[in-house]
């Protein structure tokens, strides 16, 4: 797929505790990459440019470390402190020759492999954990389609409540828009480092067992991915 055709997208999340979450819109781009250090200096040059230092995004670059049977490499994340900030944002690069040049030079860098388009609907555990500014932070993903949603919430807020003291971060995202996935729900559980990670799963935490015993029949787990954060571009 030519990135040029791509309408920006979603899967998951972190970024921005401050904001009021049940507003933020995010999209999300799984790239095949060819050439990271060219997928990052087209970033850099569009961020700088006056079109992007126009923009209410905040902008997330991601190395897959597992992503299942997918060929992604990377993901872009892109997260707008409302549908309408993402309006604006679409409106002015479709009229920018920054957001042209760009899109020619990610060509040259990189294929899409998927796209997506959802809402944060709520952040569980630590806000103050440092894993929310690590320079390692690191994303465990569950994609999953959920038949009840408002017992999935209470369950997962209940859940995450209980390891707060832990420093567990955690955010639940809605689906809007996900393609062929039958995902309608996604969390994406925070770490400091792709060792915390591994060393933390949440078989280990406060309270699985009743968590698991209040949503194993209302949603289905389709699918599992990990990333690291490699640089972020934060809205002016």
């Amino acid at each position: 797929m030519n990135i040029k055709y791509a309408v920006l997208k979603i899967f998951l999340i972190t970024f921005l505790p401050q904001l009021a979450l049940s507003q933020v819109i995010f999209q999300t781009f799984d790239m095949i990459v060819s050439n990271p250090a060219g997928v990052v200096a087209a970033m850099n040059k569009y961020q700088s440019s006056p079109t992007g230092q126009q923009g209410s995004a905040s902008v997330s670059l991601r190395q897959y470390i597992a992503n299942g049977e997918s060929k992604a490499t990377h993901q872009i994340l892109v997260t707008y402190p409302s549908a309408d900030d993402m309006g604006s944002d679409l409106a002015r690069n479709a009229a920018s020759s920054d957001w042209a040049n760009f899109l020619v030079e990610m060509n040259e860098v990189a294929e899409v492999e998927f796209e997506g388009v959802g809402q944060i609907l709520a952040m569980g555990g630590d806000a103050n954990s440092s894993a929310l500014t690590s320079p390692n932070q690191t994303q465990i993903y569950y994609q999953m389609s959920v038949s009840d949603p408002a017992v999935y919430a209470s369950a997962w807020s209940d859940f995450t409540a209980a390891n707060a003291e832990n420093g567990a971060v955690s955010y639940l995202s809605g689906v809007i828009v996900g393609g062929a996935n039958p995902s309608t729900h996604v969390v994406s559980n925070v770490f400091d480092s792709p060792v915390e990670a591994v060393s933390n799963q949440p078989q280990n935490y406060n309270g699985w067992d009743t968590f698991m015993q209040r949503v194993q029949n209302i949603r289905t787990v389709e699918a599992r991915a990990m990333t690291q954060t490699i640089a972020t571009w934060a809205a002016e």
